[in-house]
């Protein structure tokens, strides 16, 4: 497929709306997609059946569209979600996609700003859907990918930091705020230049530096996008502090971090153990949660982490 392109599943269209995004079709012969329909027109249940009889299950929308397709899934995704005649798999992967999509346009388009109110419903959205349908995170966890990207990691970190807090009691608003500072938590990685975050190996210091101000960086950009939510805020810029003092930006320690803040940070650092980095292979998630455990009981709140172990196990 040609780099100009990017495949959508056609399950992730909503019947009788317009998509703002012309679809694509793999071209047999090899040579480039040819359309299928234009983004004025409405796709309805009669396209989706005629395709997947003919054994198609997905389109490609041209980069240069990609905006405009980020806004569509999430503008729908709450209500794609809450459609219990959908199998859970099914919008488990719908999910995964368009939440992925969000965070890399975010990442990658200084145009797409506007997008951070979006994906305060979104967000929302997939808070439910993960307290509602009991085996969503068991299907999410099949999803996650194990090349790390930071997108695909701050999918990771919603996915885990959500059904953590979900474990530990937490619910309601400040459940949705949370869920949005887990998903924009990274942020702040746009204004560090992808040389740093995307070196192959060990950091000098000045790079380290610059990559330690990434919540700063992102905090920032969440204020100026009007986000008013002091847990999203806090948890966007204080996922690295650790409880003994050593992290970043702010060197809190102890009860100065807040629970929510702990809940993302293990999240993160699990995430980070285990997807694949160019210098590191990934572990194993019981390997993982035992590093976590003999390395670094002094830096991540003790209940939390077994609570978190117990997820994992299925307990």
């Amino acid at each position: 497929m040609s780099s100009d392109y990017f495949t959508i599943a056609i399950d992730s269209l909503k019947s009788d709306l317009v998509t703002g995004f012309d679809l694509y079709l793999s071209s047999k012969t090899g040579t480039e997609p040819v359309l299928y329909r234009e983004k004025s027109l409405p796709f309805d249940e009669r396209i989706r059946e005629r395709l997947r009889e003919n054994k198609i299950s997905e389109f490609l929308v041209k980069n240069t569209d990609r905006k405009a397709w980020v806004e569509y899934s999430v503008a729908v995704l709450p209500e794609y979600l809450a459609d219990s005649s959908k199998p859970v798999e099914e919008r488990a992967g719908i999910l995964y996609e368009s939440a992925q999509g969000l965070v890399q346009e975010l990442l990658t388009n200084p145009k797409s700003e506007d997008l951070v109110a979006q994906s305060r419903e979104a967000a929302g959205g997939m808070v439910d859907f993960l307290a509602k349908e009991s085996t969503s995170f068991y299907e999410l966890m099949q999803l996650t990918s194990y090349d790390y990207y930071t997108y695909t990691h701050s999918v990771n970190v919603f996915v885990y930091s959500v059904s953590l807090a979900q474990k530990l009691g937490k619910s309601g608003p400040e459940l949705d705020e949370f869920a949005h500072g887990a998903l924009m938590h990274d942020i702040g990685k746009r204004l560090i230049d992808n040389d740093i975050t995307n070196a192959p190996g060990g950091l000098s210091e000045e790079q380290w530096q610059q990559m330690q101000m990434h919540p700063v960086h992102g905090y920032e950009i969440l204020l100026q996008q009007g986000e008013t939510s002091q847990i999203a805020l806090d948890v966007t810029r204080h996922h690295h502090e650790k409880l003994n003092g050593r992290g970043y930006p702010d060197g809190l320690k102890g009860d100065e971090i807040s629970e929510w803040a702990r809940i993302a940070t293990i999240a993160d650092i699990f995430d980070a153990l285990t997807t694949q980095r160019s210098y590191k292979d990934a572990m194993d998630t019981f390997p993982a949660l035992q590093f976590m455990k003999e390395k670094m009981s002094d830096e991540l709140d003790p209940h939390f982490f077994q609570t978190f172990v117990a997820l994992m196990a299925g307990r």
